[in-house]
This record gives structure tokens, C-alpha cells and sequence, in this order.
């Protein structure tokens, strides 16, 4: 069927676009950490006068949380270059798991540099790190949580193992740092969350506009422009399809509604052909037929995948679900009841969908003046329609 309801998909687009940016911002961020531990590795190697710690008789291990983070960033990057399926649970995880080993090999250089007299630094370190994960992982609380929460730990711990105490300035600077970080991921996830209901409200305003230029007003149904663009690539379609490329369509029209309208007056007929619509849309096939109005009181069926036999079918379910309707029409010369008359045309390879069209309508034409309230086929031959037994409904 043609009508469709707006779709408030607003949950399932924010998850969707959220999965992306953490995908995107996750490649920069694992970026930043393999070069930032690059450069950290680069410094002490040229610079004999600074090391990390080193504890006395132990064997230098001082720079493997730095090697540790370089093989982690770069084996992660790999995977997300060359995963089949990077919108994956496994992959959601797997960056989550990355996010707090990552910040737990980040918060020992942290200890190792307050170790070896680099405290200057350790500030601005953490700083950076967490302004980069910050805007990286805004999007994902959880991730996000992973990987700042350690280092903040981190440097509280760190100046109480080496200072024995915080002076109040240090505990201000990390309150308002601690706080600072929070609010940004706050105010940036607000934004991001606006900017897709925004691109929802528009999505959902595009789609509605679209189904008032493709819907008819008073049924629902697909208007005539809405149609002949279906027909159109349906007959496209089939003209390219090799094998069985049949279908058929429908037209039918409200036997003597002009007389009902006149005696019951406008707006009955408008329930009328609402009535009608509805005993259509009942009678085709959900989900592959598409039922139009063409005008006034005619309607036109598309039916794919259907022959002038499966039509005729289809036509004796339309008759008869109308029929249960039991409208009322005492200005009918036909039966004391609405009814309809039906063409039937099946597409034949060379024909246009004008031509189709034609030929619907020159079989609905044929049943008009066989008595109304019956269908009728045309057959592609030497003489325009050839008639075949009246079918009563």
C-alpha cells in the first residue's frame, strides 16, 4: 500500500549517528596516542640529561607503558581499517576495553614522570590527554569515563605518593580541571544531541512533504503523478528483465457516481470513495500492490508479478470486499448498491506505460457499456479489444 506513516525515528537515528562519530573521532584519537607516546619515547631517548624512573636494582622497564601504547593504538587502528562490520557490538567493545587500558598505561608514564622530577609537566600532560579524549569520546559517556577517570585518579595519587600532601592550590586546580572536563562532555553531547533532532525534525518534515506530493488528499492513496512514475519504472523494469517480467494492471471507476453524488450529496460522496479505496487496498496484495486514484471517481492498481489471470482475481476480491461494504446508492440504475467497473491490462514487451494505460482503460471503457458492475480484459490482437464473457459480479 501507498500510505505510510511518519516514522519518530529519533532513538534509533541518535544511536546510529552516535556509533558512527565514535568510530570516526576513535581513529583520530588512537592517532593522537601513538604519536603523543612517539614523541614522549623521542624526548627522553635524545635527552640523556632526563630519564624516567628507574628503581634502584631493578632492570629499566621505565618505558614500556609508552611502547605499550603505540602497539595498542596501532594493532586497534589496524582492525578498524580492515574490520568487515566496524558498527559491530564486538568492535563498541572492544574500543571500550582499548579506552581504560590505554588511559591505565597513560596514568604509570604519569607516575613515572612525578618520579623522575617531571612534575612541571604532569599537569599539562593530563591536560592534554583528557582534552583530547574529551573531544574524541564525548559521545560515549561510558568510553569516555574509561579513559579520564583513571588519569584524574592518577594525579591525585601521584602527588600524594611524592608530595605526602596537596597543597590547596593543587586541589583546586583539580576540582575545576575534573569539572571543566564534565561540563564540556555535558554542553558537547547537549549539541550533538540537538543537532540530530534537528536532522530528525527535517528528515520527518522532507517525508512528510513528500507524501503530500505523492498522496491523494481525500483517500490516501497515491495520486496520479505518484502513480505514473511507479508505472514508469515498472514497465523500465521489465522491459530490461529477462524471463518472466508480467504484470497487470487495474482501472477501475464508480459506477453512476455522478448520480450518487446528486442524491446523497458532496460529502457522502467523499465517504464514498473512501469506502471504496479502503475495499481496494483490502483486496490487493499488502506489500506489493500499489492502489491510486486517477481521477474523480476512477482508481488505477499497479499489480507486479501478476498476469491478466491473477488480475481477474484480484478484481473479483475488489467487487466483493465492496460488496460487504453494502454502501447505499438508490440513484443507481445498476443495483440499489455502489459497484464499480474494471479494465484489466497485462504489459506485453514494446509497450509503453501510456499505451498501457490505454489499453486499461479502453477494457474499462468495454465494461461501462457492457452493463457496468463487472470487469473486463483486453487482449492484445488484431482487433483493438476483443471481448470476452461478461463477468457479473
Amino acid at each position: 500500500m501507498f500510505r505510510r506513516k511518519v516514522c519518530k525515528a529519533f532513538d534509533l537515528r541518535y544511536e546510529q549517528t552516535r556509533q558512527h562519530a565514535i568510530i570516526m573521532s576513535a581513529n583520530w584519537f588512537l592517532w593522537v596516542n601513538l604519536l603523543f607516546s612517539i614523541v614522549i619515547l623521542v624526548r627522553y631517548y635524545f635527552n640523556p640529561s632526563v630519564n624516567l624512573a628507574i628503581p634502584a636494582g631493578h632492570a629499566d622497564f621505565s618505558h614500556l607503558p609508552l611502547f605499550a601504547v603505540m602497539v595498542i593504538s596501532a594493532a586497534v587502528l589496524y582492525m578498524l581499517k580492515y574490520s568487515p562490520d566496524r558498527l559491530s557490538r564486538n568492535i563498541w567493545t572492544m574500543l571500550r576495553v582499548t579506552m581504560l587500558i590505554l588511559s591505565l598505561n597513560w596514568c604509570l608514564v604519569l607516575f613515572l614522570l612525578f618520579a623522575s622530577g617531571g612534575r612541571p609537566v604532569i599537569f599539562a600532560l593530563a591536560s592534554i590527554l583528557l582534552l583530547t579524549g574529551l573531544i574524541a569520546l564525548y559521545v560515549d559517556a561510558l568510553a569516555w569515563f574509561l579513559f579520564s577517570v583513571p588519569l584524574q585518579a592518577a594525579i591525585i595519587i601521584t602527588s600524594l605518593v611524592f608530595t605526602s600532601y596537596i597543597t590547596v592550590v593543587n586541589v583546586l586546580a583539580y576540582i575545576a580541571l575534573a569539572l571543566l572536563v564534565e561540563s564540556a562532555r555535558r554542553m558537547l553531547n547537549t549539541w550533538f544531541v540537538l543537532a540530530i533532532h534537528r536532522e530528525q525534525e527535517n528528515n520527518d518534515l522532507i517525508q512528510r512533504l513528500e507524501i503530500q506530493a505523492n498522496c491523494d488528499p481525500l483517500t490516501g492513496l497515491a495520486n496520479r503523478r505518484a502513480f505514473q512514475v511507479m508505472l514508469d519504472k515498472a514497465v523500465q523494469r521489465a522491459s530490461f528483465q529477462q524471463g518472466d517480467s508480467t504484470f497487470s494492471m487495474l482501472m477501475l471507476d464508480v459506477d453512476k457516481f455522478k448520480n450518487y453524488n446528486d442524491f446523497y450529496g458532496h460529502q457522502a460522496g467523499d465517504s464514498c470513495l473512501i469506502q471504496v479505496a479502503e475495499s481496494i487496498e483490502n483486496a490487493v496484495r499488502a506489500n506489493l500492490d500499489l492502489v491510486g486514484r486517477f481521477g474523480g471517481e476512477e482508481f488505477i492498481v499497479l499489480l507486479p508479478q501478476a498476469s491478466a489471470t491473477d488480475a481477474a482475481d484480484i478484481a473479483k476480491r475488489i467487487q466483493s470486499a465492496l460488496s460487504m461494504r453494502n454502501i447505499e446508492h438508490m440513484a443507481s440504475d445498476v443495483t440499489n448498491k455502489v459497484t464499480v467497473s474494471i479494465g484489466i491490462a497485462e504489459w506485453s514487451p514494446g509497450l509503453t506505460a501510456s499505451q498501457l494505460v490505454s489499453r486499461a482503460d479502453s477494457a474499462l471503457y468495454y465494461a461501462k457499456h457492457s452493463g457496468r458492475n463487472q470487469y473486463q480484459m483486453f487482449y492484445p490482437a488484431n482487433n483493438p479489444v476483443k471481448e470476452q464473457t461478461v463477468k457479473q459480479a
